[in-house]
Order: C-alpha cells, then sequence, then structure tokens
C-alpha cells in the first residue's frame, strides 16, 4: 500500500507549467509563420536561388567577323584558343598545388597567385588559371585531364592573323577588355570577359565585327559538375570587313622598306573615293604577338627600338612637311594677287636686316617663275611672297586644304599635326611671332607639322580641282544576309579658281618630265605622274626627312594620289621618289587598265 506523503502542488508550480505552453506555442507560431513567409511570399526568390545552385549560365562567345582585302583574300580570321581554368574557386591543397605545377610546367608561386588573385567567372564561378594556353600543353593536359578533376582546359575563338606583321597598324590586335573600358562600353551589350580591338580598324569596327554572344543553360550535380544543357541559344556572328587595301601592293611596299632598311609611311588613295589602297607604316611589329600574352623581354625590344615601330607613322607620326607645303603658300600668294608668271632674282640667299636664308642650291637659281620655284624648289621665291603677304594667308589656304585637322579615317590613334599661328605659338612659348616663323613656314619648315596622311588628303584636293574625300580603309560589311557599303564622304572643298590648278599641275608634270626636276625620279613610261619632293630638317635624325606626294595620271583626272615620307633618309626626290617610282611600278601590274 502507497504511503500518502500529503504533499500538495502549489498554484506557483501551475503557473510555471502555463508559461512554458504558452512559450511553446509562439515557438511554433513563430517558425509557422516563417515558414509561411519563405514558402509563399519568398517562394519565387528562394526557387530562384535554388534553381541557380542546380542551373549555370554559360555564355557562349560570337564568332569575330572576318577581314578581307580588297580581292578577296582572306587577311584576319578565328582559331581555337585554350584556357586552363580551376574549378575550386580560391581553395587549393598542397598536393593539388604541386600536381598542377608538375602538370603545367608553371611556378608554385604563379599559380597560388592566380588562385587566390585571377578572375572568376561570374556565372560558373570558374577561376581562370593561364588564359593562353600554348598549343602542346593545351592536348597534354587534355589527354591527362582525368587525373585531375579540379582542372578543365575550355577552348574559346582567338584571332588569327595570316600576315601577321603586314598592315598590322592599320589592322590593330585585340586584347581582353580592361575595367576602364568595360566601364565605357557596359551599356554597348559588353561583358568584363569580352575580347576588343584595341588599334587599327579591329578598334573602330569592333562594335560590328563582335557580334552577339549566345548561351547554355547546364544542368549541375551536386559537385558542380555538368550533367546536361537545358536550354540554349546560338550566338549571332558578327560582320566581315571587306577592305580597299591590295594586299599585293602592301606586301610588296612592306618588303621593299625591309630589304632598303627604311622608317616611315607610305600611303596611296583613290582619288575620286577616299579609299586606300596601300597604308605603309614601317618597321612593323606581330600581331599575334600583341594579340596574346607578350614577355617582358620582347616588349623591352620593341618598346626600346628608335625607329618607334608601334606608332602608326602613317597617321600618328608628326613631321615638318617641308618643301611639298609649298603649293599651298603658293595658292596664298596667288590668292592675294601675285601673278604666276612675276619673276624674281635669285642669288641664292635671301636677307632682311641682319638675318638671312639661304637657297639648297649654292649660288641660287637665277631668274625664277612660279613653275621653276616648284621644278626646282627654290626656297627664296617663298621666303620673298611669305615676307611680302604674311602669315594669316598662308595658314587660311593649308587649314582649307586639311592642315591642322584630323582626316577622319577609320583607323584609330590618328594626330591632327600643328598649323602654327600668333596664338599657338605664344600659349606655347609665351613668345611672340616673327617674320623669320613666317618665312620657314612658307617652305614647310619651323612649327608646323604634318602627317603623312594629311599630306596625302591635301594633294588628293590638288588632284580633283580642290574637293578631296574622308580616307576609309574598310570598303563594306556584310554577314552573309546583310551589306553596309562606306559611301565617299566629302572631307572638305575649296573655291580656288581654276588656273592656280592648271599652273600648279603643269609645274608638278615638269617636275617630274624635266631634267632639272627634283622628282624626275618618278618618270614612268605612258604614265604622266605630277609630283613634289621635299627634305625637312629635324632635330631627330642626322639627315633630313624623305618626303614626295603627287598624283597620276597628271594629264587627265586623276586616278591616284600617293605619299612618301621616309625618316631621316636624306633627298626627297631622289630617296623618297625612287621608293614611290617602286609603288607606281608594281600598281601598274595590276591595274594599268584602269589608269588608262
Amino acid at each position: 500500500m502507497k504511503k500518502n506523503l500529503g504533499i500538495k502542488l502549489g498554484k506557483s508550480f501551475e503557473f510555471r507549467g502555463d508559461i512554458y505552453k504558452v512559450f511553446i506555442f509562439i515557438i511554433f507560431v513563430l517558425l509557422g509563420t516563417r515558414m509561411a513567409y519563405l514558402q509563399i511570399i519568398k517562394k519565387e526568390k528562394y526557387n530562384y536561388l535554388a534553381q541557380k545552385n542546380r542551373v549555370k549560365l554559360r555564355k557562349i562567345d560570337a564568332e569575330r567577323g572576318n577581314i578581307y582585302d580588297s580581292n578577296g583574300q582572306l587577311i584576319v580570321t578565328n582559331t581555337l584558343g585554350y584556357r586552363l581554368v580551376y574549378l575550386n574557386q580560391r581553395t587549393v591543397s598542397k598536393s593539388q598545388l604541386e600536381e598542377m605545377v608538375e602538370a603545367t610546367g608553371y611556378t608554385s608561386d604563379y599559380l597560388q597567385k592566380r588562385i587566390k588573385y585571377g578572375e572568376i567567372v561570374t556565372y560558373t564561378k570558374e577561376n581562370i588559371l593561364i588564359e593562353d594556353l600554348e598549343l602542346q600543353l593545351a592536348h597534354k593536359l587534355m589527354e591527362k585531364i582525368g587525373d585531375y578533376p579540379y582542372l578543365e582546359v575550355q577552348s574559346y575563338s582567338k584571332r588569327k592573323y595570316i600576315y601577321d606583321s603586314l598592315a598590322a597598324h592599320t589592322i590593330g590586335y585585340v586584347k581582353k577588355i580592361t575595367e576602364k573600358e568595360y566601364e565605357k562600353l557596359r551599356e554597348e551589350g559588353y561583358s568584363p570577359r569580352d575580347i576588343v580591338g584595341k588599334t587599327g580598324i579591329e578598334k573602330v569596327y569592333d562594335i560590328n565585327m563582335k557580334g552577339k554572344p549566345g548561351y547554355d543553360y547546364i544542368e549541375v550535380n551536386a559537385l558542380n559538375k555538368a550533367q546536361k544543357i537545358e536550354k540554349s541559344k546560338e550566338p549571332t556572328s558578327g560582320y566581315n570587313l571587306h577592305l580597299s587595301l591590295d594586299m599585293r601592293l602592301q606586301e610588296h611596299m612592306e618588303k621593299i622598306f625591309e630589304e632598303e632598311n627604311l622608317s616611315g609611311a607610305l600611303i596611296a588613295l583613290d582619288a575620286q573615293t577616299g579609299k586606300v589602297l596601300t597604308m605603309v607604316s614601317y618597321p612593323t611589329y606581330s600581331l599575334t604577338t600583341f594579340s596574346s600574352k607578350i614577355s617582358q623581354e620582347e616588349w623591352s625590344r620593341i618598346s626600346s627600338d628608335t625607329r618607334k615601330p608601334l606608332t602608326n607613322k602613317t597617321i600618328s607620326g608628326e613631321y615638318p612637311p617641308g618643301s611639298v607645303f609649298k603649293p599651298f603658300s603658293a595658292f596664298a600668294f596667288f590668292n592675294n594677287g601675285l601673278d604666276p608668271k612675276t619673276k624674281i632674282f635669285d642669288n641664292g640667299v635671301y636677307s632682311i636686316g641682319k638675318w638671312s636664308w639661304k637657297a639648297w642650291k649654292k649660288g641660287g637659281h637665277g631668274t625664277v617663275d612660279f613653275e621653276k620655284s616648284i621644278v626646282e624648289s627654290v626656297n627664296p621665291y617663298y621666303y620673298r611672297f611669305a615676307d611680302q603677304y604674311g602669315l594669316e594667308p598662308i595658314i587660311e589656304t593649308a587649314g582649307s586644304f586639311g592642315y591642322g585637322k584630323l582626316s577622319k579615317i577609320d583607323v584609330s590613334g590618328e594626330r591632327a599635326g600643328v598649323l602654327p599661328d600668333e596664338k599657338w605659338k605664344k600659349k606655347k612659348f609665351k613668345q611672340s611671332w616673327f617674320k623669320g616663323d613666317t618665312i620657314i613656314l612658307s617652305i614647310g619648315q619651323g612649327y608646323l607639322l604634318a602627317t603623312p596622311m594629311q599630306v596625302a588628303v591635301s594633294y588628293m584636293g590638288l588632284a580633283n580641282r580642290g574637293k578631296a574625300y574622308v580616307p576609309h580603309v574598310v570598303d563594306y560589311m556584310e554577314n552573309g544576309k546583310d551589306r553596309i557599303n562606306i559611301e565617299p564622304e566629302i572631307l572638305y572643298e575649296t573655291n580656288y579658281p581654276g588656273w592656280y590648278y592648271e599652273a600648279l599641275n603643269k609645274a608638278l608634270i615638269n617636275t617630274v618630265e624635266k631634267n632639272n626636276g627634283t622628282t624626275k625620279a618618278l618618270r614612268t613610261k605612258g604614265l604622266v605622274v605630277g609630283a613634289k619632293s621635299g627634305s625637312s630638317q629635324n632635330s631627330g635624325f642626322d639627315k633630313t626627312h624623305a618626303l614626295v606626294a603627287g598624283y597620276f595620271p597628271a594629264d587627265k583626272q586623276p586616278k591616284i594620289v600617293f605619299t612618301v615620307l621616309l625618316e631621316g633618309a636624306g633627298g626627297g626626290g631622289s630617296v623618297a621618289g625612287g621608293v614611290a617610282k617602286k609603288f607606281v611600278d608594281e600598281y601598274l601590274k595590276y591595274y594599268n587598265e584602269e589608269i588608262k
């Protein structure tokens, strides 16, 4: 029989039990509320996150457009490149690191830095370990990739430059987008992993050539391994570019520059459209090297080369134009009343007080009119009339033919040169403009600087009696369905009287045809060429720069305008004229019928 201890539960204990029940109830209410919130109110969000863990988005890069020359010859296309991807994001074990060192040949320091600081792809979380794998290493790793479940070799579309260094400055190269470029271009649909044009037409037409990327939605397992593709969208290829460049002429002329160890530029334009037929900047560089990784040794070699192979001398090189500028000074004089038949006597020197400026010919050129001043390049003729008419007419005339202005060519990196005046000198040097400044400006020296392209478009204006077109390298674009033509665009038009051009044209022809002409090196059987040579002094070379500019056929509507500039090469007529003659001869091999 149980013994009754006589203990009675008090009210306080019962009260504590009630509190406990309420507490448990509240907990269940809160849990229920939270579950309802997550499963009903936030259903879409967490369903999206769950799907995101299950499905990965993989971007498929679009095929970048090809580039062809004027004859349909393929210049630039795409090939397969390879990259090595690390799948464990930022974590790595000692054994994995040792395995990767042995497999790749890269140092542990390099690999550790890449794992710790390298780029991780936004959607797939893959760590880009080695961006541009050498082909042999890529194949080796693909054969043994099963031994390294934390690595993956991925293929991608890589630019292939078939001619490598030919027309390198004009074509340009591509490379991965920088943060600065991405911030500027993100609104146009670019991503942080895009490859973009850095120079040349690759840069100018990048948006046209890049195309639109596609994508794959890939289902992955718990180990982040791909199981199947759930959804895809095919990428849209970019436009192909068809150039006006003739790579036969380009290759021939670059070979001339190489064989004769020349540094400088050569340009040939279609006078009636502005199409660029040949555009040589030499020395050149490897597009393949610059579009991939470049060693420190290679970079040091190129950047320390005094000939500046990375500078596009055709549109970025700024030089005193020398005597090729004289036609524009002459037009200024004509416009202020000078009769081209007016004669002066040149004894070899022109003096103002204690200041003197000499002719290039010792003892002078004797009696000189306008035509002889062009044919023999008589400096004192220009000294005298520059002194008489002053600076403003020369600046105004030169500006109307494109000096001091961009040509608007569709190649990146163009500079505008310098067309100086009193305000410019005051701002630049805190000095006044002197009469001597005007005198030497009239023969294309002093502060005046021009790019070879500016000289070419100024002579296009002379060839067309006052009209010049914007030079362009791309003739048209197409993507297999649509075609976009690059139509001729007027750069400038002048309204000088026709007799200015007639007088000058006759003089330019005689500069080639007469025995006392400075450009007789350009004489060509069956073709009339008009040209002017120049030798411009500079502080960077022992010898003068050699220049020649002209057009042909000069006895009828000219078809081709050309300019040659050779850095520190000496006499313009013989040296630059000789290079120009080699271009003319090569051109006639392919286009003689068009000239006729």
